[in-house]
């Protein structure tokens, strides 16, 4: 080895394996001045970090907040007879996101007192329903609970539409048994295949109809009987469960030609108005079913004047 060899400075490695070395990164250049463009990178993260926020807060907002359900009831009406209207008409459209809407669905879980309900009625079983209604679990905070209620709420809607509907197809129906059926709720027994095709030419069918008018709403005086006692005592024991001023509304409507009236029970919270129940104290009274979900043709109520 001659001298210039042995003076020569070796190349800097950092050896992390003997086969791959990693040359040694240079020295950086002198920084520059700055030009302004950390400042706008700040401003526009900032900005961004602002317009995310709002995008979580307006989403929170529209689902009702964090972990918990979206609004299913509007804002109210100013009267009893303007929520059943508005019900009829969502109706009319096939709204049915609508017709809950016009329920008592927050506001009831906030306000119904459980146990006036159950001092009122006298019996408890886990699988108790009032048309469909579960109400066993009305008295929890949790969020778990509150969303069941809400379902069930809305369940107990959406079966009592679904009996409105059978009340406008079963005048169409030849068959006397099945339409008796329909009508009360009672079975229908398949006793041959004659009636397999009546009952599944029935389901096949859609439950359309082509015109819909609202017509007036009744007063008591429209009734031929004196209900203030027992009038009396039905809306005193609702207000006590649901925590609201109650009353019975009874809207008549016209359906493709026939004349029908809608029985529907309303709750006020905080001066505004909502549908509470199917059915009111006039359709009990005139013994509707409650299969009917508070719609008869007017023929077949004979209360009236």
């Amino acid at each position: 080895m001659d001298t210039k060899e042995m003076n020569a400075t070796p190349e800097p490695v950092n050896v992390q394996a003997a086969e791959n070395p990693v040359p040694v990164t240079p020295s950086p250049e002198p920084r520059k001045k700055s030009s302004g463009k950390f400042v706008f990178f700040m401003v526009g993260l900032a900005i961004g970090v602002c317009a995310t926020a709002v995008l979580i807060m307006s989403l929170a907002q529209i689902r009702g907040g964090f972990g918990k359900n979206a609004g299913l009831e509007g804002k109210g009406y100013d009267t009893p007879e303007d929520a059943v209207k508005a019900y009829a008409e969502y109706f009319m459209a096939g709204d049915f996101d609508g017709m809950v809407s016009t329920f008592a669905m927050e506001s009831r879980g906030e306000n119904f007192d459980l146990e006036e309900y159950y001092d009122r009625i006298r019996i408890f079983s886990p699988a108790l329903a009032t048309g469909g209604q579960q109400n066993a679990m009305l008295g929890s905070d949790s969020d778990l609970v509150a969303s069941v209620n809400l379902e069930n709420r809305r369940a107990y809607i959406s079966s009592n539409v679904y009996r409105q509907l059978l009340v406008l197809v079963s005048a169409e129906i030849d068959d006397e048994e099945l339409a008796a059926s329909l009508e009360s709720g009672t079975t229908f027994t398949i006793s041959d295949d004659d009636e397999l095709e009546t009952l599944m030419d029935f389901l096949n069918s859609s439950p359309e109809y082509e015109d819909m008018k609202i017509g007036k709403n009744l007063k008591a005086s429209d009734f031929n009987s004196n209900f203030k006692t027992g009038l009396k005592e039905f809306i005193k024991g609702k207000e006590k469960a649901w925590g609201g001023e109650f009353e019975n509304v009874s809207l008549k409507v016209e359906i493709d030609g026939e004349d029908y009236i809608l029985f529907m029970t309303c709750v006020c919270y905080d001066d505004r108005w909502y549908v509470a129940e199917f059915g009111n104290y006039y359709s009990l009274a005139g013994n509707v079913t409650p299969q009917a979900g508070g719609l008869c043709t007017e023929d077949s109520y004979r209360g009236l004047e």
